[in-house]
């Protein structure tokens, strides 16, 4: 037996690995200073159009949250998968969503319980036909993509919108109050407020195209190492590297079941490591190629065949 200083050799590695991190991280840090997490505040108040665009595909049921599948939808025909594997479909739906109604027309009612044409609108709105409703919520979405921002305000060309542009200009202003976020949360599960602590309705809002553009403005998308990246001059997730790694290989990063793929890959790595005494040949690799004698090269020249009680001959 050897004597050995556990302590001293992770302080070692710790800062060794601390040293070279942030080398690398003054080199290929984020340049600019740290910034803070997006919120819907944020966004409604620097990017109102982006916003509206958001909340209407929630509104008139054309989101990809409709149909995303589990564990927020029933729609298994998205799930990710590998042939008939998909742990998606075992788990079934953990969280179930109706974007429509979760993210919209909920808050849309707390707005109407405090401003009058919000009310009317709504009842407008609810009382008229699924066709015209879809007819309203197309002709605001094609408006957008000519809307103008004056002094904050959201400018349309003159349509037909219904009820629908009272209706966005309530949930815009909601939210530059800072008030849909906490909505969001409150109404995850109404009887803990004010104790819920489940962000996910909040977070999913802003998915897909606005969270793209912040992450790809900030060089952090998935191509870019994406979550072992972070805006501030600080080191992110270094240690996600290997699992990020994968992502950067076009072959699976992007295929449609990408996040599925690395993460088996990812396990099967890991089981490797950890049965690595177990599976034969592999296990006979330290014999083949005796790092540990480098390691313990000062126990290796004292006694060559491993046996202290066979010491080296001088």
């Amino acid at each position: 037996m050897k004597p050995y200083d556990m302590v001293r050799e992770g302080l070692i590695v710790f800062s060794t690995i601390a040293i070279i991190v942030l080398i690398l991280a003054a080199f290929w840090g984020f340049p600019g200073k740290n910034y803070w997490p997006l919120t819907i505040k944020e966004v409604a108040t620097k990017a109102p159009i982006a916003f509206l665009n958001r909340t209407v595909t929630y509104f008139d049921g054309t989101s990809g949250l409709q149909t995303y599948g589990p564990p927020y939808t029933h729609d298994n025909a998205n799930a990710q998968r590998i042939g008939p594997f998909c742990p998606a479909c075992w788990v079934g739906v953990m969280f179930p969503l109706n974007a429509k109604v979760d993210l919209v027309m909920q808050p849309l009612q707390q707005i109407a319980d405090l401003n009058p044409a919000v009310a009317t609108a709504l009842k407008t709105y609810q009382q008229a036909s699924a066709k015209q409703q879809m007819a309203w919520s197309q002709a605001y979405t094609a408006a957008l993509g000519k809307a103008k921002v004056q002094n904050g305000q959201v400018i349309l060309p003159n349509g037909d919108y219904g009820p629908v542009q009272v209706l966005m200009d309530g949930m815009l202003k909601f939210a530059r109050a800072g008030l849909l976020e906490a909505a969001l949360t409150v109404n995850t599960n109404p009887k803990l407020a004010p104790y819920n602590t489940d962000y996910t309705r909040a977070f999913l809002y802003l998915g897909g195209n606005i969270m793209n553009t912040v992450a790809n403005h900030f060089d952090e998308p998935g191509g870019n190492w994406g979550m072992s990246h972070m805006a501030g001059p600080y080191p992110a997730a270094w240690w996600l590297w290997p699992y990020t790694l994968l992502y950067q290989i076009p072959a699976i990063g992007n295929l449609p079941n990408a996040d599925l793929v690395a993460f088996l890959i990812f396990a099967a790595m890991l089981g490797t490591l950890i049965f690595l005494p177990f599976i034969p040949g592999l296990n006979r690799i330290p014999y083949k190629i005796p790092v540990y004698k480098v390691i313990w090269r000062d126990w290796y020249a004292k006694y060559p065949s491993g046996d202290p009680s066979k010491p080296a001959t001088k």
